[in-house]
């Protein structure tokens, strides 16, 4: 009786501590992506040890027919789950949902080769692993590239932070893709003091050491993730930006106003931290207070309303704001809406989702999408109901101002209502291709800290039947004339 009753209290610890390891197992997935790295492995070690351990249970305990057969298939599926989703996962070791606290090296750092040999081979497998380009492996024009980045960096004497990035930009401009590049830690940067000064007096960067600036861009672009050139942006008074681009002391800057030119020479001393660039900029420059980053005006002098978004932030505020603006517009009879994305970095393309709950239609089209993960990929080309708000419905006009600085989640608003005949246009074309990629992770770099996103879904024009490259304007202007167009159209 004492070793029935024995057998009986081993067995349920037995069953216990099997299923708190398969409990366990599985918890390591979200605290993976939401608290700390580690090995895809440890899980599949983890599944083996409980199925095994069942195996072994199933083996030693007599058990009833029916807990053979939901054993088995309970901690089969959660053993296959565990041991598949950390090499599909696009967030699986990355830092989108958790802080970095590990190694950050400064733009001029020395490193071994071997180092930047790793960081290097680090990038490979993340693009291998998490890029829809990627699904068979690199490219052979990728796969030619990387090795040839890597037997300059061998050849070199010396490897800095900014020479292992300038290597890994020259294989990631390749891919085309605006989303996906390295960034650097920001530490050791430094910024031109004189600046302020200069740009308070109207003056602009015309050359650098003889280079003038439309040549900078030129020779920069092999070092640049972009979709359209519009959108390369280079801080021409950062050093560390500087020593990217392959420039060293003295610098010599060419300043113009238009009427004169003024040369001057500086050194590193002539560059000053961040907090020190600000402080001085303020003596220049009155700080304006800081906007949100949505508002809107109405005039109803000319029946219209402009709702300013300066990133795509889906949140109260924004809904919030929007539903505001529908209010006061339905109050006064208003006939026009415009949005202003000229500028807009993007964000969450739920803002443009959000604003057509506003507009008197059924139903609409997104973005369809590929979504990557590991070895399999999730299509969307979803029709949307739309869910509308009834009692603030907007029958009138609808515009959409961007420019070549209108990126991501901004140039799908623009899209959205483009493709699906909600409005026109007006401007210049968005930063970032139809056909293109995007919805980052983020990862950083094992001995450098090197942050690096990479695309995980590649997205398609909702509109197939358009062949434009990009979403051209209704009304093409220049940015800054976009009111004026917009006042044109509108009859204002």
């Amino acid at each position: 009786m004492k070793f029935a009753e024995n057998q009986k209290m081993i067995k349920i610890i037995s069953i216990s501590v099997l299923g708190l390891l398969a409990v366990l197992t599985f918890a390591l997935i979200p605290i993976n992506i939401f608290c700390a790295n580690f090995p895809e492995w440890v899980t599949v070690l983890l599944s083996v040890l409980f199925c095994g351990g069942l195996v072994a249970y199933l083996i030693c305990f007599k058990t009833k027919l029916v807990t053979k057969i939901i054993l088995p298939i309970v901690f089969g599926f959660v053993a296959i789950i565990c041991s598949f989703l950390p090499y599909m996962i696009p967030y699986w070791n990355s830092y989108a949902f958790k802080s970095y606290n590990g190694t950050m090296l400064s733009y001029d750092a020395v490193i071994s080769y071997e180092a930047a040999e790793e960081d290097f081979r680090a990038l490979k497998a993340h693009l291998e692993r998490t890029h829809p380009m990627f699904k068979k492996g690199l490219t052979d024009e990728i796969e030619t590239a990387y090795n040839a980045s890597l037997e300059r960096l061998q050849g070199r004497d010396k490897i800095t932070v900014n020479d292992l990035r300038r290597e890994m930009q020259s294989v990631l401009h390749l891919m085309g893709d605006a989303h996906t590049s390295t960034y650097d830690s920001g530490l050791g940067d430094a910024y031109l003091k004189a600046m302020p000064q200069k740009y308070s007096q109207d003056y602009d960067i015309v050359a650098i050491n003889g280079k003038s600036v439309e040549q900078i861009y030129k020779e920069a672009e092999p070092y640049y993730c972009y979709e359209t050139e519009a959108w390369i942006n280079i801080d021409l008074g950062s050093i560390a930006t500087l020593d990217f681009l392959g420039y060293s002391e003295p610098f010599t800057y060419t300043w113009s106003d238009g009427d004169k030119e003024v040369v001057e020479t500086y050194t590193a001393s002539d560059f000053v931290s961040w907090n020190e660039f600000e402080e001085i900029r303020n003596q220049y420059y009155t700080p304006s207070e800081p906007k949100d980053f949505v508002y809107y005006d109405i005039d109803e002098q000319k029946s219209l309303a402009v709702l300013t978004l300066t990133e795509c932030v889906y949140n109260q505020a924004y809904i919030d704001c929007v539903n505001a603006m529908f209010t006061e517009i339905k109050q006064k009879n208003i006939q026009n809406v415009a949005v202003d994305l000229r500028g807009n970095g993007g964000g969450s393309s739920m803002v443009g989702n959000e604003f057509i709950k506003y507009l008197p239609i059924d139903s609409y089209y997104d973005g369809p999408y590929d979504w990557r993960w590991g070895f399999f990929e999730f299509h969307s080309s979803p029709e949307i109901s739309n869910t509308q708000y009834k009692s603030l419905l907007f029958d009138g006009n609808v515009y959409i101002l961007t420019d070549y600085y209108s990126f991501s989640a901004a140039k799908d608003f623009a899209m959205l209502i483009q493709d699906n005949r909600l409005g026109k246009v007006i401007g210049e074309p968005p930063a970032n291709a139809v056909n293109g990629y995007g919805e980052i992770t983020y990862f950083y770099l094992p001995n450098t800290g090197i942050y690096v996103q990479i695309s995980t879904k590649k997205w398609y024009r909702i509109d197939s039947s358009n062949t434009d490259e990009y979403v051209m304007p209704d009304y093409p202007c220049e940015s800054k004339d976009s009111f004026e167009k917009l006042y044109e159209v509108i009859g204002g």
